[in-house]
């Protein structure tokens, strides 16, 4: 018969063997919301590709992509960083914001509900790293 107080000590091991599930549970969701990202800034730079007096709006996107870019290098190779992360979120949300060419808004529509989605993701991908050095 296990006593409480070992039962309560498997319990506590059970519950740090899931949490780097967790995390990889939560670090892919993040990636999807990154990749959704760049298609949509994809589409929104080619929408803007074709008109000369488009370069400066497209040129406004391209930062916020190689965001996009370096965070998937960072939850990709599984590195911590999110700090950086949140600024980096809050860079493509101002691009988001800054974009007022009609050519890429249909592109973008959906974008700030991505960013929203991924903050949420980064926010629970946090939340399960202070659990997991806990």
């Amino acid at each position: 018969m296990i006593s409480e107080s070992t039962g309560d000590v498997q319990e506590s091991k059970k519950a740090m063997a899931m949490l780097p599930s967790d995390s990889r549970s939560v670090r892919s969701e993040i990636l999807d919301h990154l990749r959704t990202l760049r298609i949509d800034f994809r589409q929104a730079r080619d929408a803007l590709l074709h008109f000369k007096t488009d370069r400066s709006d497209r040129d406004k996107l391209e930062p916020a992509a190689r965001r996009i870019d370096q965070l998937m290098e960072i939850f990709s190779n599984n590195e911590d960083g999110p700090d950086q992360g949140a600024a980096w979120v809050s860079e493509i949300q101002h691009a988001v914001d800054q974009m007022t060419n009609p050519k890429s808004a249909y592109a973008l529509r959906d974008t700030v509900g991505h960013l929203a989605s991924l903050r949420d993701a980064m926010r629970l991908h946090a939340d399960a790293k202070r659990q997991e050095i806990n």
